[in-house]
């Protein structure tokens, strides 16, 4: 019974987990190919974090979405967000939405056209400091229908 739950524990801890598509940003990332630490983030670094389930918007919707962020220690820094990579017809309420030094997500409103096209889609979002390298991550969204 012991290595049932386990073994259902750490089925469940992978699937949650998925695939991490982050790269940090930040003064503190000296390579692309840094390697973060075990637990938490490395100094003067910063991860963006996204929605791990698809987000689902029908047609003629508006959803609101929420983009967070995870500080290293010394990282005090705003940073814009830009998105790209989205599907035609959905729009962002707000252009550069902005996470002040003090807080740790911003809200992001989708707008879905009553035409705007159907399907899965990925959006790539890319997070600015004032100083240091861009963060990049992904999030899924599906427009259904209305």
């Amino acid at each position: 019974m012991k290595r049932t739950t386990a073994g259902i524990l750490t089925m469940a801890m992978v699937a949650l987990s998925g695939c991490d598509q982050a790269v940090p940003g930040g003064p503190g990332v000296t390579s692309p190919a840094q390697k973060p630490p075990a637990y938490g983030e490395a100094d003067r670094t910063f991860n963006l974090t996204v929605p791990r389930m698809s987000t689902t918007i029908h047609q003629g919707e508006t959803k609101e979405v929420l983009i967070g962020i995870e500080r290293g220690k010394n990282f005090e820094e705003d940073v814009t967000l830009e998105f790209a990579d989205g599907p035609k017809g959905v729009a962002l309420g707000s252009a550069n939405p902005i996470i002040l030094h003090g807080n740790t997500e911003a809200k992001v409103t989708l707008k879905a056209t009553d035409d705007a096209s159907l399907g899965d889609f990925t959006v790539k979002v890319t997070g600015h400091p004032t100083k240091g390298g861009d963060a990049t991550n992904e999030f899924k969204v599906t427009v259904a229908k209305k």
